[in-house]
């Protein structure tokens, strides 16, 4: 039974799995966040697009 004890706590192979879950944790969210911010700047420049679009006054044609 002691020698099982002794293999099991040298055993590191769960320590690598968790650590690899972790890192997919970590960058899923930089992810999450990187998308959150350029989603919110591509908002605003769509919107002030569409603002400056509007202020667009076109000209009458010429009279014939």
């Amino acid at each position: 039974m002691h020698s099982l004890t002794r293999r099991f706590r040298r055993d590191e192979s769960g320590a690598t799995a968790t650590e690899y879950a972790m890192l997919i944790v970590f960058v899923a969210l930089a992810i999450a966040v990187g998308a959150q911010a350029f989603g919110s700047a591509l908002t605003d420049l769509f919107t002030r697009s569409g603002a400056a679009l509007t202020a667009i006054v076109v000209p009458a044609p010429p009279a014939p």
